[in-house]
């Protein structure tokens, strides 16, 4: 699936695709808790504000996981 695909899909066929997706992470900003997944070769994060679901957008730009990349701990594997 391409993101394009993605976006095309229905909401019920984004969130299946999301939950088949490989887990990224998961992140708060502000009052938002977010997750992210990879489905294929994009980037889809799921949003929830106050237990509820807001929405889902898709991405490829692999920057924009930084938020969920720096909360990884490496520390113990004493290469720094």
């Amino acid at each position: 699936m391409t993101l394009d695909e993605f976006l095309r899909c229905g909401e019920m066929e984004q969130l299946e695709a999301f939950w088949n997706g490989i887990f990224v992470g998961n992140r708060s900003s502000g009052a938002f808790v977010m997750e992210c997944r990879q489905i294929d070769d994009f980037y889809v994060e799921y949003k929830i504000l106050g237990g509820h679901y807001i929405g889902m957008s898709g991405f490829k730009n692999p920057e924009l996981l930084h938020p969920y990349l720096n909360q990884i701990d490496i520390s113990s594997l004493g290469i720094f």
